[in-house]
């Protein structure tokens, strides 16, 4: 068995393979290229009208999934947008071009590079990907002349020839004609290795200019390692009537292996579909990620439509940092928002259609001792102070300076209505039992009957919304109830029970389901 490299040698072979000042734009070509300058010049230098900063293009979805992973590889979750200007000093005729610091989460598939000028074409276009080991750096290393140290009957030697195989242990070719294997080995350099090995990711190019100068690009790319969310704080306002301030913020997450400075920033709420490739398990914490200063003064980004979604464009430029959660502003702060205070009890049944009625008598929801959730109601609209589309994240819920809880909320449309579940309701209970089932299948109806018994302790008498899951079938009528009952779709009816203080309250009630002839359950 051979010994892996130790990390002094990989660095000497890395070291060897560029040497200081060499320009990184080395092509495989088969007559000599003369070669631009292969360092982007500083694009803030570009004359009026071309551009000066990456553009950074975030999609929402995948945070959670990506924030706490560690090592940036293809196939990574998140999904982002880049456009990066670059700027190069060619020579008239055929050129060889390159960018480093590409991600690794690149898709380099997708990746184009776009002249600006009409001088200038694109002939061809590779992806060198980085060194992934010792075991990549071997590979790259066979039929190149490599010098090898080990120790043999006690004393160190060294041997100089051609690699032939590194599969077990080293073969080498020897400048006398002798071929040694090395089983065992301590140190592995590589003699003439000019450009034969990456230091970093690149994408190189073959351009053509017809005339020397400055030219200038546009590299697009997509790729994944970045994400973001919203996050939320709702302020619940002292007095009797129901009113909160709504702050919002949004959660960049960064895990594709680049810093992005002074990158303009966009972030899209909205998951476009793609083509999903394998991606590799990467799960682990990214022990240098942090979380920025809270970010709610200053200019707020412009809001606009992106296709299906819709889009926040920062006014200013932004530094995402690699392995960093940034957080920047989404609105500016909404003082008071009418909303609604109340308690909830949901029996909660799969959230699954199914495809025939469902005759087992057990599928009925959850029983016995249930949950009274308290939670803030509010309406998305300009009469009740927001009317605005909100991203999806979490939302955090204050009473004055006291905690009551978070609540997920969903992306939500301007005009929708908001629920936040903010926690249990100490005071307050809820039992559910079932208390007849019946089946007829020659007159293919279910009938079934409930009954929920909601108790109050607190001194004050209070009213207790019960949704109610009628799974079984879509077609379904309440026959028979002791509170007023409404459909709110499909699935569910609602009833507002009042509850008394001290006291207690019952609700019953008996739901049919039918369904038609050709239909088989």
């Amino acid at each position: 068995m051979h010994r892996s490299l130790s990390l002094l040698a990989t660095a000497c072979v890395l070291a060897a393979c560029s040497p200081q000042g060499a320009p990184d734009n080395a092509l495989p070509v088969q007559a000599p290229i003369p070669v631009g300058d292969a360092r982007p010049a500083d694009t803030r230098t570009a004359p009026t009208g071309a551009p000066a900063d990456t553009r950074l293009t975030i999609y929402s979805g995948d945070y959670e999934a990506l924030a706490g992973i560690e090592r940036a590889a293809p196939g990574m979750p998140g999904y982002a947008l880049v456009e990066r200007p670059l700027l190069y000093n060619l020579t008239a005729g055929s050129n060889a071009i390159s960018a480093t610091s590409v991600p690794p989460a690149m898709d380099v598939e997708a990746a184009t590079l776009r002249p600006l000028g009409s001088n200038v074409t694109i002939e061809g276009q590779r992806f060198i990907a980085p060194l992934t080991g010792t075991q990549d750096v071997l590979g790259k290393a066979i039929g190149q002349r490599v010098s090898v140290e080990h120790t043999s009957g006690g004393a160190k030697q060294t041997d100089s020839g051609t690699l032939l195989s590194a599969s077990d242990g080293l073969t080498l070719a020897l400048a006398d004609g002798r071929i040694k294997v090395i089983g065992k080995y301590d140190n592995f350099s590589i003699i003439d290795n000019t450009n034969l090995l990456p230091q970093q990711a690149a994408l190189q190019w073959t351009v053509h200019a017809e005339q020397a100068g400055e030219a200038r690009f546009l590299l697009n790319y997509p790729m994944g390692g970045m994400a973001w969310r919203a996050e939320y704080l709702a302020t619940l306002a002292d007095g009797e009537d129901c009113a909160l301030a709504l702050e919002g913020a949004a959660l960049v997450a960064n895990r594709s292996g680049v810093t992005f400075a002074d990158a303009r920033l966009s972030l899209v709420a909205g998951e476009p579909q793609r083509v999903q490739k394998q991606a590799p398990a990467l799960r682990g914490r990214a022990e240098s990620a942090y979380l920025a200063a809270d970010a709610t003064s200053g200019p707020m980004p412009t809001r606009r439509t992106s296709g299906e979604y819709h889009a926040y464009d920062l006014p200013t430029a932004s530094r995402i940092a690699n392995g960093a959660i940034e957080r920047v502003p989404l609105f500016p702060r909404r003082p008071m928002i009418a909303c609604e205070r109340g308690y909830l009890v949901d029996a909660s049944a799969p959230e699954w259609q199914p495809p025939q009625p469902m005759l087992e008598p057990d599928f009925r929801g959850a029983t016995g001792q249930i949950p009274v959730t308290a939670a803030v109601s509010l309406h998305n609209s300009e009469a009740a102070g927001l009317g605005q589309p909100l991203p999806a994240g979490r939302v955090r819920v204050f009473d004055g300076s006291e905690f009551l809880g978070e609540s997920e909320l969903g992306h939500t449309a301007a005009g929708a209505e908001i629920r936040l579940e903010v926690g249990a309701a100490f005071d307050l209970s809820a039992e559910r039992e079932s208390t007849a089932f019946r089946l007829d299948r020659a007159g293919r109806t279910i009938t079934e009957s409930f009954e929920i018994t909601l108790r109050n302790a607190k001194p004050t008498a209070t009213t207790i919304r019960v949704v109610e899951p009628l799974p079984r079938w879509t077609d379904w009528e309440i026959t028979a109830s002791s509170v007023p009952a409404e459909k709110t779709d499909a699935r569910h009816a609602e009833f507002r029970v009042p509850v008394p203080a001290g006291g207690e309250a019952r609700l019953t009630y008996t739901v049919r389901y039918r369904w038609a002839q050709d239909v088989i359950p």
